[in-house]
């Protein structure tokens, strides 16, 4: 442990030049390479099903709800399994894919990437769904700064200030939340820092965020319109240090058991096949949100779905949240496909061979996400958890890393748009 520099006592207001845009050194494009958390505890289909309804304020049908609570010490993952031994051995196990089996994609979630705050190293969750910065602090209870996750603290960094006035929260419909100060600080991400960025402290937080993924907090990389901070939304760390890299992008490279990188400024060409296919955003609401109107089931036509919600590109949820009408025209062509209420979603037979499906990202690009990757958990008695399930008529189409890990994928800031292509 460093030794515990000066705390600056010395209170901040909200100014433009306080707020201005921070510098950055080091590269024009740098890489964050992910790394495997500890494989126990983790999230299961449910358990995810349920985060994703609530951090967009869906409607949770009573099975769900009710699965996820009878069994949420199992399903959202218990909070002491996360040991320091555990997180000592991260750093020398980085290429161990663990003994998930690879039939299914429960596995990939145990994924993050680390950052330093204040010199400080944290284990992140890297979400283009949100907008906030917010790590797990030493102002939280006692008792709740050992619950499997580090903690930062703001008295041994040199670098950190308080921002006076400034506060923030989290809410989600099941009331759910997460709330705390904010501070600024030198922020690291794979070797290029911003100083002066935005550092949300989490004081206050309901058991489900203790709980959720063994992460240390979360890093949002949608448009700062979103942020929550108030009197004054901030800015993403991307949208502070996007001036300053070689192109004004980053990169989502995610693949099934597989660690996987963003990648910051640069866009690798020997990562996907093809040329990229760019469709435009509506980020009139901070998300990376796209048009996604058709889609099609194994060799079958292509089909429309005329009324379909606009998609959110959201690499912190996990599973496919689409349209009614999408996910019934897909589970209907799987033998043995039903909505389980005892599981919380749909399931099926594991021994099916599921069919690939494409779906529309934008206009003009047909993705296809292979049939294997539809398969997210395998459960008992030979019955898995679909990949996708409904979004319960809620707003919009959520698509999660289950797409992304069929896609390489270029999140263009400069030109307000996604770049799609096939992983090689």
């Amino acid at each position: 442990m460093r030794g515990i520099h000066l705390y600056l006592l010395s209170a901040i207001c909200f100014s433009s030049t306080v707020l201005a845009a921070p510098t950055k050194s080091g590269k024009g494009s740098f890489k964050v390479q992910r790394r495997r958390i500890s494989p126990r505890g983790l999230s299961g289909g449910a358990a995810e099903l349920g985060k994703a309804y609530r951090k967009y304020g869906f409607d949770i049908p009573p099975a769900l709800s009710n699965k996820v609570s009878m069994h949420s010490s199992l399903a959202l993952g218990d909070p002491g399994d996360r040991t320091e031994q555990d997180r000592e051995e991260e750093d020398d196990n980085d290429d161990d894919a663990g003994n998930i089996p690879a039939d299914t994609q429960e596995g990939d979630v145990s994924f993050h990437a680390p950052i330093t705050v204040g010199g400080q190293s944290l284990m992140m969750n890297f979400d283009t769904g949100s907008a906030d910065l917010w790590v797990f602090s030493t102002g939280l209870p006692a008792a709740q700064q050992t619950l499997g996750h580090t903690v930062f603290d703001p008295a041994k960094s040199s670098t950190f200030k308080p921002l006076q006035g400034a506060s923030w929260q989290i809410t989600y419909a099941d009331e759910s939340f997460a709330r705390g100060t904010v501070g600024l600080d030198t922020v690291d991400i794979g070797g290029a820092k911003v100083e002066n960025q935005a550092v949300e402290l989490a004081t206050t937080v309901a058991p489900s965020f203790l709980r959720q993924e063994h992460s240390d907090g979360l890093v949002g990389l949608s448009f700062g319109s979103l942020n929550t901070v108030k009197p004054r939304k901030v800015k993403t760390f991307f949208e502070n240090i996007m001036p300053t890299l070689d192109k004004p992008v980053f990169t989502a490279n995610l693949r099934h058991f597989e660690l996987g990188a963003y990648e910051f400024g640069k866009i690798d060409e020997s990562q996907f096949e093809g040329p990229l296919t760019y469709t435009p955003i509506d980020a009139s609401d901070g998300h990376w949100q796209i048009e996604s109107k058709t889609f099609g089931v194994g060799d079958g036509e292509k089909q429309s779905n005329p009324n379909a919600k606009p998609a959110i590109m959201d690499t912190g949820t996990t599973l496919i949240l689409a349209d009614d009408l999408v996910v019934e025209a897909y589970w209907s062509q799987v033998e043995g496909a039903e909505m389980n209420d005892a599981e919380g979603g749909v399931t099926f037979p594991c021994e099916t061979q599921l069919p690939d499906f494409h779906i529309a990202l934008g206009p003009t690009y047909m993705a296809v996400v292979p049939g294997d990757l539809m398969n997210y958990q395998r459960l008992s008695l030979g019955t898995c958890f679909g990949g996708m399930q409904s979004n319960n008529g809620g707003s919009v189409q959520v698509y999660g890393d289950i797409i992304f890990k069929s896609q390489f994928t270029v999140f263009d800031g400069g030109n307000q748009s996604i770049g799609f292509a096939p992983h090689k």
